[in-house]
């Protein structure tokens, strides 16, 4: 969850380079570049739903790990239906 979080913070400061970023969060440029690709090459469905669960269950289900195989899947349609299908085993 932390990229989506970074998405926003860069949103919100505009000036705020990856370095700067990885500084202020105790991590590499690298890392900061990985998360936000990540987030980036999900759909919107996707983002606006992870960023807006406050369900502990869901936030700790949903690992970068279960979601970076979704960026590889062609088309969004695929990505949500994947994604819905991952959310079904939670519930």
């Amino acid at each position: 969850m932390t990229g989506f979080r970074f998405v926003e913070y860069l949103n919100d400061n505009p000036n705020t380079t990856y370095d700067v970023l990885a500084t202020e969060a105790g991590i590499t440029k690298a890392r900061v570049c990985q998360m936000i690709a990540l987030c980036k090459r999900l759909p919107s469905e996707i983002t606006d739903y992870l960023m807006g669960t406050d369900d502990p269950e869901t936030q700790k289900f949903f690992t970068e790990q279960k979601l970076r195989p979704l960026t590889l899947m062609a088309t969004n349609d695929e990505k949500i239906t994947r994604f819905n299908e991952m959310k079904e085993t939670i519930q």
